[in-house]
């Protein structure tokens, strides 16, 4: 959507659990060798400046991150301690001023035989993304649809893959167009790691997607979610979750530590936290 911009989120509960999961997700995939592609459909601006005055109208920083920041130096899963060593990596003089998201998080453990490709429409977006990422070693940066780009560039050459899909859900059939995309995808590209993030809201509409997820004959679909209750009454969005299709084995304990760490230290465990098989093998 050309009006979304993510800037007046960044940070909150919800990035801060996606973006270590991702990170946990990558992590496991590359236990092998052979080069990956990994596709930001819906990239956004890449890092996020939380001084500016679209972060600080809102403030959702202090719902994620800037919670979390003074725990940084303290003992935490491999997950979470690799989020905040790149987040720190993000400001230089060691405050929190930038927030880095999930084209950042993808390229921070992009090895040199993967390939990533970053795509958004939004014209302020696109140009900070472009500014950023786009003279970096096997990163293209393109301002083209998600949906068609998924379409476009999925399957791979690579035949190895990550697809990340994000969107902002603002309009209400964007849930029943991410499940109809992902299982065109998955008819071409089955053996694809596909994640796919969304929101808990008052209206619950994600259930239409996992709905459809679970209805669409794609098995191995892995379930990771936090619902932070009334901690943050200020938020309309409650809580959120990843649904991951082709989960990496070596992924899971991981993730299951990242999630428990998430939801005791950001909720003081008032949280409800799920993780499981949407659809088992």
């Amino acid at each position: 959507m050309l009006s979304y911009q993510h800037t007046y989120h960044a940070g909150n509960h919800a990035d801060v659990l996606k973006h270590i999961i991702l990170g946990d997700i990558l992590a496991g995939m590359q236990a092998k060798d052979k080069p990956l592609f990994l596709l930001d459909a819906f990239a956004s601006r890449g890092v996020y400046d939380l001084s500016s005055a679209h972060a600080l109208k809102t403030n959702e920083a202090e719902t994620g991150v800037r919670k979390l920041w003074p725990l940084r130096h303290e003992r935490s899963p491999m997950g979470v301690h690799r989020w905040f060593l790149h987040t720190q990596a993000q400001n230089s003089e060691g405050g929190l001023t930038y927030y880095p998201g999930s084209t950042s998080v993808l390229h921070h453990l992009q090895r040199d035989n993967d390939r990533l490709v970053a795509c958004d429409l939004h014209p302020q977006e696109f140009d900070d993304l472009n500014h950023q990422f786009s003279r970096l070693h096997g990163v293209a940066v393109l301002k083209r649809d998600a949906f068609e780009a998924i379409k476009a560039l999925v399957p791979p050459p690579e035949k190895r893959g990550l697809i990340f899909i994000d969107p902002s859900y603002e309009i209400k059939d964007e849930y029943t167009q991410v499940a109809k995309t992902v299982a065109q995808a998955h008819k071409r590209f089955a053996n694809g790691v596909y994640v796919i993030w969304y929101p808990m809201l008052p209206e619950e509409r994600h259930i239409t997607l996992l709905r459809s997820l679970k209805n669409s004959g794609i098995r191995k679909i892995f379930r990771v979610e936090l619902d932070t209750k009334d901690c943050f009454p200020d938020l309309q969005m409650h809580g959120s979750g990843l649904l991951i299709i082709n989960p990496p084995w070596n992924a899971q304990q991981a993730m299951k530590s990242s999630l428990d760490w998430v939801c005791d230290k950001l909720t003081d465990n008032k949280g409800e936290k799920h993780m499981g098989w949407l659809v088992p093998e």
